[in-house]
């Protein structure tokens, strides 16, 4: 049995039961909320649905949808990254250089496979990274070769190639087996065009229109990533900032940066992120509304980086991997996907 939500005029679902009864627990719907099924002539409040499971529904626990809200947590260990680095860079010296392609498929896929995205209920999706070294040298020559005969023009197609190799070859999968796919479909042409213009206005107006620089670039990256899941439907993402926005911070930023002497770097290191997040919005397979949003703060940021630079110093560069996974931590597990607002129940990304 499905359930459609209606909140304020603002629609989601369809939901099974049991997802119905552990949104009522955790507080995502109330028992206020109106809800329509098969069958019924007028939406009810959810109080007056017979939510006991059927028989079907019983057999069928809602273990495999995934849902929001939902957290990143990065998996890795230091140990494991000394030795990812100790290998590839051992094959670095010996086939000099040559390996260069397998050692960054090596490194990403090390990464990637080590990120797991999990929901309130637990529930996880682990991330693959299938990129192999021969395809990424196949890129490095042809892009090579290309921007040198084009004297750099093709370098627009070939920082796309590249970007599109990693997005694309990185899958998942749901926790009811439903494959998850991610594509890239922006186009070399189209990075020149965002590029130019923007570089154009930002020369005209001495730096002015850098933010809305900044966020039509993001823009074109982000809008242009689609998340496949299995035959159920789409994920979309939208990236919703504006350079009107980002440039009053800019303002602040550069007055704090100048006041303490740099040392605001790690702040707006955070600041960015969280401006980019906090206005890339998802859009569900089920039509829901989902924003993205980073918890972690400047002062963690300045913690970590400060003593991993001064142990690093002083382990003779033995603490890097140890800072290195530490910064990844911060940066993955501070990631979390979140209703876009009050009016909207948690989107399934797993149920059209």
């Amino acid at each position: 049995m499905q359930i459609h939500i209606n909140r304020g005029g603002e629609q989601s679902g369809p939901y099974g039961i049991e997802e119905v009864k552990a949104y009522l627990a955790n507080g995502t719907l109330l028992p206020t909320d109106l809800a329509w099924q098969d069958g019924m002539t007028d939406w009810v409040p959810i109080s007056q649905l017979n939510l006991r499971a059927t028989p079907q529904a019983a057999s069928n626990p809602p273990g495999g949808s995934f849902a929001a809200p939902c957290r990143f947590e990065f998996t890795g260990t230091a140990w494991e990254l000394f030795k990812e680095l100790f290998v590839g860079g051992f094959l670095l010296i010996i086939t000099l250089s040559i390996y260069t392609p397998w050692f960054i498929c090596r490194a990403h896929r090390w990464i990637i496979q080590r990120i797991v995205v999990k929901d309130h209920a637990g529930r996880e999706v682990n991330l693959k990274f299938e990129g192999k070294g021969e395809e990424l040298l196949g890129i490095y020559i042809a892009g090579f070769l290309l921007t040198i005969v084009t004297f750099g023009i093709y370098g627009f197609w070939f920082v796309i190639k590249m970007h599109k190799f990693f997005v694309d070859k990185t899958t998942g999968q749901t926790p009811d087996g439903q494959q998850v796919t991610i594509s890239f479909m922006g186009t070399g042409g189209e990075f020149f065009k965002e590029l130019f213009v923007g570089c154009l206005l930002t020369g005209v107006t001495f730096g002015v229109y850098a933010p809305w620089m900044m966020c039509s670039l993001n823009r074109f990256f982000i809008d242009r990533t689609k998340i496949q899941v299995g035959d159920l439907g789409q994920i979309s993402l939208s990236f919703q900032g504006e350079g009107g926005e980002l440039i009053v911070n800019f303002i602040k930023w550069y007055l704090l940066m100048l006041v303490t002497a740099g040392i605001y770097m790690f702040w707006l290191q955070v600041n960015m992120m969280k401006f980019i997040y906090a206005n890339t919005e998802i859009t569900t397979v089920s039509g829901n509304k989902l924003r993205m949003d980073f918890t972690g703060t400047g002062l963690e940021n300045f913690k970590i980086s400060f003593i991993g630079m001064i142990f690093t110093v002083c382990t003779l560069g033995l603490y890097g991997y140890r800072f290195a996974v530490h910064l990844i931590k911060f940066q993955t597990d501070n990631l979390e996907i979140n209703r876009a607002g009050v009016g909207t129940p948690d989107g399934t990304m797993s149920h059209a």
